[in-house]
């Protein structure tokens, strides 16, 4: 029988960031990119060398563009972003880690290959030095 594992409270706050980032855009899908996009928003008050929230967000539109409508609906998660939950849950049940903090959620976001290239073009780190960042923590 496996672990049951939960979201942490910063986790929740990631995933809640990660739809406000799509409601500011008019993109009705959330991707990986939001994700992580999302965890260092909410990682950056206690780690300042990650990106600034604005080069995040100027990162996300570059990568995942924006609509010219505004949303009516709400957002949802789409395949790339839902994959990648799913590696990091595994992997915290793996390790016998009850709760994915945010910090967990954003290396496995990282790790899970579901991040496009031109996110980190645009924000100006490549993989290995946001993992660098983030394994300070």
């Amino acid at each position: 029988m496996s672990a049951e594992v939960t979201l942490g409270a910063d986790a929740g706050r990631a995933l809640k960031e990660a739809e406000n980032c799509c409601w500011r855009a008019n993109v009705a899908i959330v991707a990986a990119e939001h994700i992580l996009a999302g965890a260092l928003v909410v990682l950056r008050p206690t780690l300042p060398a990650l990106p600034s929230a604005e080069a995040v967000e100027a990162a996300l539109l570059a990568s995942q563009g924006a609509g010219s409508e505004p949303l009516t609906s709400q957002v949802m998660f789409g395949s790339s972003a839902r994959d990648a939950i799913s590696m990091v849950a595994r992997w915290a049940r793996e390790a016998g880690i009850g709760e994915i903090s945010a910090q967990l959620l954003a290396i496995g976001v990282i790790e899970s290959g579901e991040i496009g290239p031109m996110f980190f073009s645009a924000l100006g780190a490549d993989r290995k030095a946001l993992k660098k960042i983030l394994s300070v923590a």
